[in-house]
């Protein structure tokens, strides 16, 4: 996907907001504000068409100085009819300062302004999330090309904003592919609205579905462009997603950091969800990890998996920053973590290699030996990665803070779920004392345990022992921040050291358990590629812990797959893609997360409340897709029909 390019605020010779770029201003020179008030909000019947709806999303290109959201946000806060959830989603290829979203808000505006600016992300491609209101009003910001994330979008849409500069100034932005691509999003009469009546941009969104007018313009405009989205007939062979109609009621299988988070993205949003779980507390499994890296994971290619890692590595740290403030515990130490490189030709290749795909300092940074010694309090074998924003976490107690969190979450521990099954329009779980819970949305993230109950042929995961030793400080007490690369030095919150992890593949075709012994000599020697002056230590604990892994390596978190059903279609599904396959209703996975749950987890857990509730999506359509439980089984179905189609012939 093409990246971001961060624009310098720029000023006409009216002092006006001006983009150098683009050759164009910001917002009407008869005010940003009113401008979005008779253009946008009034353009889409705003606010009378949310009143009283349990959701209500909006669709913007072109987010700029942020004053179509703000002035969205503010009337939101102004309607005692207001939707009980709001969902503004924009596109924005070249990111301001957040100073300037600050400092350029409308005089009404301030005041939320301060709000957006203080949450602003770094400017990285991908989509941030960004929650308002504690939750009712979220920002899902897509930083990229337009043309690119419009398809990647995983949402319906309610409305649309359609802004940006002009259409003779920036082109891409209002092409007719991109225009036609909105349809794919709209649901049933969703509105649309913008300043400009270009003919290109009417008769493109005419050829898409939309009924177009004209209304009176503002400012010097005479006329704006309002149209709904009534298509003839119907060319769409997927609807969007839609609101959800329902008790908000769920059971969750599984208390480790998965089960944990998607519980928590459901409580946020007013659920009532019990979790079940056969230990005698939360994270009785791997997710008990006493002390563990945050941090993102980078390629040269900037693979999904390496967009997922970002973006889970986002998402989970602004839910430590608000989850601390009311733990009863610490979570986590912020203080960034460093990647050591594997060799000295790696390190001669990274600086150049991160300069050229420009990431910000504040996300990642090349850092010599030297300047990583004095972040770290101890000299490293070679230079490396220095993630300012990466921190030591404890897994357990991430977990219990975000059960804690949210009183309508509900903690069963030691009711192991034996068997579920659907009747009418319900899940019910049964555990191993014969009770019972029923619920109409069942999210199972009880890994290695999950394919059993899901009854599923076509999820493979396998388990990987993974052995940590714990180290009493010593000298190592001058680490101040993790060390990761060729295994992980970790200094934990309590104050012992811990250096890991082993990779044990557990099965009859594997080696029989490692001693204890040589587990702890395997640890220590890690010690020697991370740090050039590794001292004395003295082992006084293990942590053990079984991975869930897929054979593909990436988790499976989303929509459970109707495998009989897909099996039984036959020549209906040939060609077939994810969103083809029919699904589960009701039932929803997250787990096989492997060693990055505390990367992905909480990320994971937003992406399955998100398609319960029809809500946007907080990953782009390719990453969700990386992730599918059913990828396993669109391969045997596509296989399937391609032999049967060989046969045939």
């Amino acid at each position: 996907m093409p990246g971001i390019e961060v624009e310098t605020l720029g000023f006409d010779a009216g002092g006006a907001p001006y983009s150098n770029r683009y050759r164009d201003v910001y917002a009407s020179r008869g005010g940003a504000l009113e401008q979005a008030q008779h253009v946008f909000l009034g353009g889409n019947e705003l606010p009378t068409r949310w009143a009283g709806r349990e959701q209500f999303v909006i669709l913007e290109t072109g987010f700029g100085l942020g004053a179509n959201f703000l002035a969205t946000w503010q009337a939101w806060r102004d309607d005692p009819r207001r939707p009980r959830r709001l969902h503004f989603v924009s596109i924005e290829r070249h990111p301001l300062a957040a100073d300037d979203l600050a400092r350029w808000a409308p005089a009404p505006l301030a005041e939320r302004a301060a709000e957006l600016a203080q949450a602003w992300p770094l400017r990285l491609t991908g989509v941030h999330r960004l929650p308002f209101e504690a939750g009712a009003v979220t920002l899902t910001l897509g930083l990229g090309d337009a043309r690119c994330l419009m398809e990647e979008l995983m949402l319906g849409a309610d409305a649309f904003y359609l802004d940006g500069f002009a259409p003779d100034r920036n082109p891409e932005l209002w092409s007719p592919p991109l225009l036609k691509a909105l349809a794919r999003l709209a649901r049933p009469g969703a509105t649309l609205a913008s300043w400009t009546v270009a003919r290109t941009v009417r008769d493109a969104l005419a050829a898409g579905g939309f009924e177009v007018a004209l209304r009176e313009g503002f400012g010097v405009k005479r006329h704006m462009l309002v149209a709904r989205y009534a298509p003839r007939f119907s060319t769409r062979r997927h609807e969007p997603a839609s609101p959800y109609h329902g008790a908000r009621e769920a059971v969750v299988i599984g208390a480790g950091l998965a089960g944990c988070a998607g519980a928590l993205a459901l409580a946020h949003r007013g659920w009532q969800v019990a979790v079940l779980d056969p230990g005698a507390h939360v994270a009785c499994g791997a997710s008990s990890l006493p002390a563990g890296l945050l941090h993102p994971t980078l390629a040269v290619d900037d693979s999904h998996a390496a967009r997922l890692s970002r973006a889970g590595f986002l998402f989970g740290r602004r839910q430590l920053d608000a989850l601390q403030p009311g733990a009863g515990e610490p979570l986590m130490s912020p203080s960034g973590v460093f990647q050591i490189v594997s060799n000295h030709a790696e390190e001669k290749r990274w600086p150049g290699l991160l300069e050229r795909q420009s990431w910000p300092n504040g996300f990642v940074r090349w850092c010599p030996e030297p300047e990583a010694r004095e972040a770290l309090g101890l000299r490293p074998q070679r230079g490396g990665l220095w993630f300012a924003a990466g921190a030591v976490v404890s897994g357990a107690a991430w977990c219990r803070a975000m059960l804690a969190s949210e009183p309508s979450i509900r903690l069963s521990a030691g009711s192991r779920a034996v068997r579920i099954w659907q009747q009418g329009g319900a899940w019910t779980v049964e555990d191993q004392l014969g009770r019972i819970r029923r619920a109409p949305v069942l999210l199972v993230a009880s890994a290695m345990d999950a394919p059993r109950l899901l009854e599923s042929s076509w999820m493979p995961v396998h388990p990987i022992r993974g052995r940590i030793s714990r180290l009493a400080a010593g000298e190592l007490a001058a680490l101040h921040a993790g060390i990761t690369g060729q295994g992980y030095l970790v200094p934990g919150l309590d104050g012992r050291v811990s250096i890991g992890a082993t990779y044990e593949p557990i099965g009859p075709s594997h080696e029989p358990d490692l001693a204890e012994s040589i587990v702890h000599q395997s640890n220590l020697e890690r010690l020697e590629r991370l740090l050039a002056q590794p001292s004395a230590v003295r082992v006084d604990g293990t942590f053990d812990g079984i991975r869930c892994v897929a054979t593909d390596r990436a988790p499976l978190a989303g929509a459970v797959a109707d495998e009989g059903a897909a099996l039984g279609a036959g020549p209906p599904l040939h060609g077939a893609h994810l969103i083809d396959l029919p699904r589960r209703t009701g039932l929803y996975c997250s787990f096989a997360l492997g060693s990055r749950g505390l990367a992905l987890a909480p990320l994971l857990g937003e992406l399955v409340a998100c398609l319960i509730e029809g809500e946007p999506a907080p990953i782009e359509r390719a990453l969700a897709s990386t992730i599918d439980p059913a990828r396993f089984l669109l391969r045997r179905v596509r296989r399937t029909l391609t032999q049967l189609g060989s046969a045939g012939r």
